[in-house]
């Protein structure tokens, strides 16, 4: 169920569990969302975070951070628009710093989906298993596996609420993300099981 409202007044169409009846959406003419009785924010302009400095002098300069994170051509689309937006992730840390954690959580998710192209029978195995199942079955090296346990223990701990607010700095995510980048370069490279 949708309620539909008129476009031309500025309304849009929502589905029915995001707005109640009667409720609608609301599209101004600097295109702020609001419902009804909702105050709206306007957001500043993206500043540099004041911790980026600490890495680098200027926002050019990030794109020398991640000019090496190349996704080939031999990676499937699901995965590599993952990659890709990891990548961007760890540029824009310069105006919000904890993009970079976000940027690292991101590229496991690429290595997650070529693992379940690459392991047969993934089905809907946790990270841990199909990691295990990988090493076990020659899919992945030891040193794949072990990065990839490392990886996987810090996006749980962030996903499960044990690390809270973590600020990865961006010297510490690029290599981590560079080590997604890479394991699913190798995994693409090699047959298909």
């Amino acid at each position: 169920m949708r309620q539909t409202t008129h476009l031309e007044k500025g309304e849009v169409s929502v589905p029915a569990p995001w707005a109640t009846a009667g409720e609608k959406l609301l599209l101004d003419p600097v295109h702020r969302w609001e419902t009804p009785g909702m105050t709206t924010q306007r957001l500043p302009f993206p500043v540099p975070d004041e911790r980026a400095h600490y890495f680098v002098s200027q926002y050019a300069d990030m794109h020398d951070l991640v000019e090496d994170l190349v996704v080939p051509d031999a990676v499937p689309e699901a995965a590599a628009t993952v990659l890709r937006t990891a990548r961007e992730l760890l540029r824009q840390s310069y105006y919000c710093y904890e993009f970079s954690t976000v940027a690292v959580m991101h590229s496991l998710i690429a290595v997650e989906i070529v693992l379940r192209d690459r392991i047969p029978g993934a089905g809907n195995k946790t990270l841990q298993k199909l990691i295990k199942q990988g090493a076990d079955t020659g899919v992945l090296t030891a040193r794949q596996a072990e990065y990839l346990d490392y990886g996987r223990q810090i996006r749980n701990g962030m996903a499960h609420g044990k690390t809270t607010h973590a600020a990865m700095p961006p010297a510490m995510a690029v290599p981590m993300v560079t080590t997604s980048f890479t394991i699913v370069s190798e995994l693409c490279a090699a047959p298909a099981e």
